[in-house]
């Protein structure tokens, strides 16, 4: 069992309870979960996103979010963002979802990550590369597209990395890497085939 995702979804779970809003802001929620550190606020953010389906209306705002904490994972300056941004609201269930998967990660994959090669999660000059590359997988997160599994695709990877940095596992974020891969060479074939690929790819694999 991961001590790290379990703590993490005591929190969510005290914020739904302490909350009988349908809807928490940003600012609320990122106060909520400061001590838990941004490996927490990638898996938060990018968790409801792994799936088929497109959210409307989130993508762009949490991608933006993403971006300026693969800039803080980067650079290492405090990330700025604006009050405009912190004041957005989030859905409840949104965040019901992403405990519920919170939980689910904890009790199916709890066995597959460990603290492990450590040296590809702390070093300083690949922490560069690491937040670089988190930023642009936001940013293709960010993009309104209406193009089934594109959400999916930039997810993955930045749920990667963020149970990497929760448990400080190397592995992970070689795993991390393979799917940032995918991302995007898939994005690239999009940009030079057209959707059509896209749709001619999903038939084959589903």
């Amino acid at each position: 069992m991961l001590k790290k995702c379990s703590s993490l979804a005591e929190k969510l779970e005290n914020l739904l309870n302490q909350t009988h809003s349908e809807e928490l802001s940003v600012q609320k929620i990122m106060d909520h979960l400061a001590d838990q550190g941004y490996a927490t606020l990638l898996i938060v953010l990018s968790l409801p996103f792994c799936s088929p389906m497109q959210i409307p209306g989130l993508s762009t705002l949490l991608g933006l979010l993403i971006l300026l904490i693969g800039l803080k994972i980067a650079f290492g300056h405090k990330v700025w963002l604006p009050k405009r941004l912190l004041q957005k609201k989030i859905p409840f269930l949104f965040l019901k979802k992403v405990m519920f998967y919170v939980l689910k990660i904890d009790t199916k994959l709890g066995f597959l990550i460990s603290t492990r090669w450590v040296g590809l999660v702390r070093n300083r000059y690949l922490h560069i590369i690491h937040g670089l590359t988190i930023a642009v997988l936001a940013f293709f997160l960010s993009l309104p597209l209406p193009i089934p599994f594109t959400n999916l695709l930039a997810a993955l990877p930045l749920l990667a990395f963020g149970l990497a940095f929760l448990e400080d596992d190397g592995f992970f974020i070689l795993i991390a890497y393979f799917f940032a891969f995918i991302c995007l060479l898939s994005f690239a074939a999009i940009i030079w085939f057209g959707i059509d690929w896209l749709i001619v790819w999903k038939k084959y694999i589903f």
